[in-house]
């Protein structure tokens, strides 16, 4: 479905949705280039990176994203947790505790991962 065929319709679909159906390029684009970021890390300081900008975005969504790339790269627990607590000077408590319930949430989600430390997640 290209612009040719565009229906207001389409715009009851969250934006992830729209993007992947209309601009899939984009979206590869975009992945491609955030993967090439940051060479000089290793991946979970990367990641745990990434989670501490993500803190302040107006949706927790990409956090479902990050968590579980941060734990299979070996993040615990707590470095999770200290990475959005790092952030409080920047973005302010009140951020912290509003987003600290998607964290937790996600985290549990992931629990198996952090019973068998080195087992992949599938």
């Amino acid at each position: 479905m290209g612009s040719d065929n565009f229906k207001w319709e389409d715009l009851d679909q969250d934006g992830l949705t729209f993007m992947m159906e209309n601009r899939k390029e984009v979206l590869k684009n975009y992945q491609k280039m955030v993967s090439s970021l940051g060479d000089h890390l290793d991946e979970k300081t990367r990641q745990l990176i990434m989670l501490a900008i993500q803190i302040n975005s107006p949706s927790p969504d990409a956090i479902k994203i990050i968590i579980p790339k941060a734990i299979r790269a070996g993040a615990t627990r707590d470095e999770i947790i200290d990475t959005l607590i790092l952030t409080i000077p920047v973005v302010g408590l009140s951020t912290v505790l509003k987003m600290m319930p998607f964290i937790l949430k996600e985290i549990a989600s992931h629990a198996e991962a952090f019973v068998n430390p080195g087992q992949p997640m599938e």
